[in-house]
């Protein structure tokens, strides 16, 4: 014999769709370096990926992140990570994802400040980093007054060591969401290029003047955003 279902009240599906929202987008943790990890930072960019161009500073490729195991639902594509890092990205630089293996950077209509930040690196250089894996931990809640072993940044909420600079995506005009953020990586050693970022006195390891490069995107635009707070 068959039971007749109850349907859930109205209020009960509203709590539903609110908990699992909240779930969804409110996952914090750390970056973990783990030489079998998923995701990369450094290393040689794939064969398939073309590297935008900028005058002024080279764009530089600095890892991978995997969709298997996405920060967000959303990320529906592997996201090698690219940007000028020898520009002033103390407000956000924006790149066009909408193909993956040719991101585009977006200078019409932003406020970024292309101008290179030092005159001894061109454009044509080629900066590669050491390879390290890392993995997310979500075990590991980040915490402002602790940092695990290995711990490399983290995701969910954006640690901002000054005031809140959520970007807005320049496309869709909506905020963007909060990928993730990186401090220095001394494990990733610069393996090319570091002749020329020392006439310019740059460590030769992976960092972001020593301060957190956070990580953004828009869904819709497949746009990805990177900015610098020291």
């Amino acid at each position: 014999m068959c039971t007749k279902k109850t349907k859930p009240n109205r209020s009960a599906k509203i709590m539903s769709f609110i908990s699992r929202l909240f779930k969804s987008h409110t996952q914090e943790g750390t970056l973990i370096k783990d030489p079998n990890g998923p995701h990369t930072l450094g290393g040689k960019p794939s064969a398939q990926l073309t590297l935008p161009k900028l005058d002024g500073s080279p764009v530089v490729y600095f890892g991978t992140l995997n969709r298997d195991v996405p920060l967000l639902d959303s990320l529906d594509f592997d996201l090698a990570l690219v940007c000028p890092l020898f520009i002033d990205l103390q407000v956000p630089v924006f790149l066009d994802y909408s193909d993956p293996n040719r991101p585009q950077i977006i200078q019409d209509n932003v406020s970024t400040n292309f101008a290179p930040l030092f005159d001894d690196i061109p454009a044509s250089t080629y900066v590669e980093y050491q390879e390290i894996g890392f993995k997310l931990d979500r075990k590991k809640p980040h915490r402002m007054d602790q940092v695990y072993p290995g711990e490399v940044g983290h995701f969910g909420t954006p640690n901002w060591i000054h005031e809140d600079l959520t970007p807005t995506c320049p496309i869709s005009g909506k905020p963007m969401e909060f990928l993730l953020q990186l401090g220095d990586i001394d494990d990733a050693k610069t393996i090319h290029g570091q002749e020329v970022l020392d006439k310019e006195y740059i460590d030769p390891y992976l960092h972001f003047g020593h301060g957190y490069l956070y990580v953004f995107f828009q869904a819709d635009t497949k746009v990805i955003a990177y900015l610098n707070q020291l």
